[in-house]
């Protein structure tokens, strides 16, 4: 008796003294890829006429841990790591050596993206969503509206609205979400002259195959990449 009496106590211990994991969720954005406009290598091109702007995007980015990112100006790919945001190669879509004159993400990634993504509101704050990928169906409740959706490589599946990704598991269970920076205006010092207003725009984002979020962000003559890891 006194032997089942300690190991329930220990037992008990154990369960009160054992820290809980914390909450996984993504870090505070780093910027990883620093660029200017221009026609050169490893620039950026950027078009502005009649009050509409053509800029980079961030095309994929893929296992083989690259960021494609396409820009249409220069009619070019850039590939940088997306570890550390080094330049690794370009190549002009007319290149001979490229594959029908681009850069291609793996096929993989297809089978990552959703088909159809359907959302009807089903409460204050509250949406069903069907989430149709290749080969299943996955229905959600999720606490912010999306049109996009996009697996992990081991299956988390990622909501992309407005101004917020949602994750969820397998089951479809809102595990986290990350809210992304809105455009707006700020300050930006030159030196030698007063300080004038930049107004501040960003692309849409990209998880990564690890769950990682790249968001491509437009500053006056700057053109960036900010990455959100995921952290467990």
């Amino acid at each position: 008796m006194k032997i089942g009496i300690a190991l329930t106590a220990l037992f008990l211990f154990f369960v009160v003294h054992t820290p809980l994991p914390a909450d996984a969720a993504w870090s505070e954005p780093k910027e990883i890829i620093s660029g200017t406009w221009g026609k050169g290598t490893g620039q950026f091109g950027l078009r502005s006429e009649g009050g509409y702007d053509v800029v980079p995007s961030i095309e994929a980015v893929t296992a083989e841990k690259t960021i494609i990112v396409s820009d249409p100006v220069n009619k070019k790919q850039l590939v940088f790591s997306s570890s550390n945001g080094k330049f690794l190669s370009e190549l002009k879509w007319d290149d001979p050596k490229g594959q029908i004159g681009k850069v291609v993400a793996p096929l993989s990634q297809k089978g990552r993206m959703a088909q159809i993504v359907r959302s009807m509101q089903i409460g204050s704050g509250t949406y069903r969503v069907t989430i149709v990928f290749s080969d299943k169906n996955v229905v959600v409740d999720a606490d912010n509206d999306f049109s996009k959706a996009v697996r992990d490589a081991a299956g988390f599946i990622y909501g992309i609205g407005t101004g917020q990704v949602s994750r969820f598991d397998k089951n479809g269970k809102q595990t986290a979400s990350l809210g992304l920076p809105e455009a707006h205006e700020e300050l930006a010092t030159v030196p030698g002259s007063a300080p004038r207003a930049v107004y501040i725009i960003y692309g849409v984002p990209v998880v990564a195959p690890n769950g990682d979020v790249y968001l491509s962000k437009r500053a006056g003559e700057k053109f960036s990449i900010l990455k959100f890891t995921w952290q467990e």
